[in-house]
């Protein structure tokens, strides 16, 4: 959907993404096979990917954001708030440039934008399970585990269990500082 939800942290910001950005977004999921090799893939052909971005801004409810490093203006990855119903939303399409440190910033600006843009009561966001360090980085984050579902998503041939982690609004207000904290001192080490 086309938005104008622009959220600025201390390193890193999300801004709406753009037709302009089809080459960047088909740069950044295929020329790093292992960064995506959990994300449903896409075809090299720009064209195509302008096509889908095209179809993508007529999507209610969806908000696609390119990650953005402030100080060199430089996209370093992609994350989505979508499929929002009932004041509780899904984010995912998440994938960051090798060697970002835009991990826990991008997710506590995705965060920011549901909980005080769209005004959502819960987010949730469903790893594929052997997709350990994402998993892991979501716990490290200290967002609850919810649910495991089993055979949840298809990739190619194969299907495969799926992490559930959820967290309220409740929850995020003692969260949030910790990841606010966490991108602050991110950001220090990029700025030296």
């Amino acid at each position: 959907m086309r938005h104008d939800i622009e959220l600025t942290g201390h390193a890193f910001r999300l801004r709406p993404i753009e037709l302009s950005d089809a080459q960047s977004i088909v740069d950044l999921r295929t020329s790093q096979p292992e960064r995506g090799q959990f994300l449903h893939p896409i075809s090299d052909d720009v064209s195509l990917q302008e096509a889908y971005l095209t179809r993508y801004f007529d999507i209610p409810e969806d908000y696609y954001f390119v990650v953005e490093r402030l100080k060199t203006g430089k996209p370093e990855g992609l994350i989505s708030i979508y499929d929002i119903s009932n004041r509780m939303g899904e984010w995912g399409r998440w994938i960051l440039s090798d060697r970002s440190l835009a991990a826990v910033e991008s997710c506590w600006l995705v965060y920011k934008v549901g909980f005080e843009c769209l005004n959502l009561q819960s987010i949730y966001c469903r790893t594929i399970a052997k997709n350990e360090p994402v998993v892991s980085f979501h716990d490290s984050c200290g967002i609850p585990r919810y649910n495991l579902l089993e055979n949840f998503f298809t990739l190619g041939a194969e299907k495969y269990d799926a992490v559930e982690h959820r967290i309220n609004i409740e929850q995020w207000n003692s969260i949030q500082p910790v990841l606010d904290s966490k991108s602050q001192q991110i950001a220090k080490r990029l700025n030296r």
